[in-house]
């Protein structure tokens, strides 16, 4: 269950890093009244589809966590 733990410990990482990235884009989208670049739309679009792949994955582990049967199969999904 430990290695389970670790790679739940790294996806919360990852799943921090990428809500600071959507966080500092929509501020900027909100103080500069003109909205956000097409490159950072774009780049919004992709980390809202990534989110949405890493909350899963998120969940699939600590649904591993709580009926932990020795099968580490959780994958993330696109």
């Amino acid at each position: 269950m430990g290695d389970v733990g670790t790679t739940s410990h790294a996806i919360t990482d990852r799943l921090a890093t990428l809500l600071d990235e959507e966080h500092d884009l929509r501020t900027r989208a909100m103080h500069h009244g003109g909205g956000l670049s097409p490159g950072e739309q774009a780049r919004l679009a992709e980390l809202e589809s990534e989110l949405d792949a890493v909350f899963r994955l998120l969940r699939q582990r600590r649904a591993l966590e709580v009926f932990d049967d020795g099968d580490d199969t959780a994958e993330a999904s696109k």
